[in-house]
């Protein structure tokens, strides 16, 4: 029977495209979101892509934002893989989902209290069926619509702020919960927030074919332009 969380869990610090995040096993990410959900103040987690490290690459702005989050996850192992971290157990873990499986069933047991968040009616509908899909269970204390608050950052903070969940799940177009995030989080009555991707590619358990080898183009290119960007910071 294979092993649910990988035996080398051990956090690991990388740069890449000149931007400086940290990777955690699944098994010490669920340590770290423990400690997000007990310490008092607004934790982040975001999902990332390498098409979100590129172009947060270009936006001096937008890289602040990605490297104050608490924990980035990746939603496919090739940022890992071009950063040279990547071993078969965590690429495992990353293209079954670990955390994200484990980490509904914790909000699930714990009866932890949930608001999802997404941009437009349409995209919320999506995330109740992504959701649902990995913990039918949940405690949905609301749920709310960005642009029914004209897109505006104060009436959503206060919608919050009313309702007081534990955990918010957002998925928006990124960067905007990764921005609403680094900018209104401190204002924000809650332990977590959860940015799941939009748009990511295999977000399925098993990968298909067709997803690994789109995978493998998609790597391929990301590789192409952080060798690129490493040539030409060492002037090689």
């Amino acid at each position: 029977m294979q092993a649910l969380f990988c035996q080398d869990e051990s956090m690991q610090k990388y740069t890449i495209l000149g931007i400086t995040l940290y990777d955690y096993g699944a098994r010490e990410a669920l340590r770290n979101t423990d400690s997000f959900l007990h310490n008092g103040a607004l934790n982040t987690i975001a999902y990332i892509s390498s098409s979100n490290l590129a172009q947060a690459s270009k936006d001096e702005q937008l890289k602040d934002c990605l490297e104050a989050i608490d924990m980035t996850v990746c939603t496919e192992p090739d940022v890992l893989e071009a950063a040279g971290i990547a071993g078969r157990n965590r690429i495992r873990e990353i293209d079954e989902k670990v955390y994200l499986r484990e980490l509904f069933r914790k909000f699930g047991r714990n009866r932890n209290s949930v608001y999802l968040l997404a941009d437009t009616q349409d995209n919320l509908e999506v995330l109740q069926e992504i959701v649902s899909e990995y913990q039918d269970n949940l405690l949905i204390k609301g749920c709310g619509v960005y642009e029914d608050f004209g897109s505006q950052p104060e009436r959503l903070v206060n919608n919050l702020n009313d309702l007081a969940p534990e955990v918010i799940i957002s998925r928006m177009p990124w960067p905007t919960d990764v921005q609403l995030m680094h900018a209104y989080g401190h204002f924000v009555n809650a332990e977590l927030w959860v940015s799941l991707p939009f748009g990511a590619v295999g977000w399925v358990r098993n990968p298909s074919l067709l997803a690994r080898l789109k995978r493998k183009l998609v790597y391929q290119a990301f590789t192409h332009n952080v060798n690129e960007y490493n040539k030409k910071k060492t002037g090689n």
